[in-house]
């Protein structure tokens, strides 16, 4: 083993094709996630609501019949359709990653699973505790060795 342990070994290459991949998978996403539009309508048809990743809420049809509902009615129903079409859109967002970067990479999944997440964190700690272990295990040796 080389004094830069396995980082002598590290296939660069690789690394920058790994990471050249990734990029344009990034770029592919941008490009994607730019034409969704979740959407959301009235169970009347009356009133339909659009968002877009990058406007927000960037549409907002109303039907004048729609005006006759009364105004608490009126105000809740857009509120649930504003919440709705954002759903559509993250649904929209999280098929796109999961297409874009395997269902295992896809950042939404890990907010709509976070019992698996804080699985895989744990899981993750645990084993840089042990590596960190293993580490401190052998400096302690080498030091006895060295007489230090």
């Amino acid at each position: 083993m080389s004094e830069f342990g396995d980082l002598a070994n590290m296939d660069i290459d690789r690394l920058l094709r790994i990471s050249e991949e990734y990029s344009a998978k990034v770029q592919e996403m941008q490009e994607r996630s730019a034409d969704l539009k979740g959407h959301a309508e009235s169970k009347d048809r009356r009133i339909k609501v659009t968002c877009t990743v990058d406007g927000g809420i960037t549409d907002i049809d109303i039907d004048p019949r729609a005006m006759r509902m009364p105004a608490a009615n009126f105000a809740e129903t857009l509120k649930t359709l504003i919440h709705e079409a954002n759903a559509d859109l993250q649904r929209q967002l999280s098929e796109l990653m999961t297409e874009t970067y395997g269902a295992e990479a896809n950042p939404l999944a890990f907010k709509e699973n976070q019992k698996e997440a804080h699985e895989r964190v744990e899981a993750a700690a645990a084993m840089f505790d042990r590596t960190l272990e293993d580490a401190m295990t052998e400096l302690s040796r080498i030091s006895k060795q060295l007489g230090l």
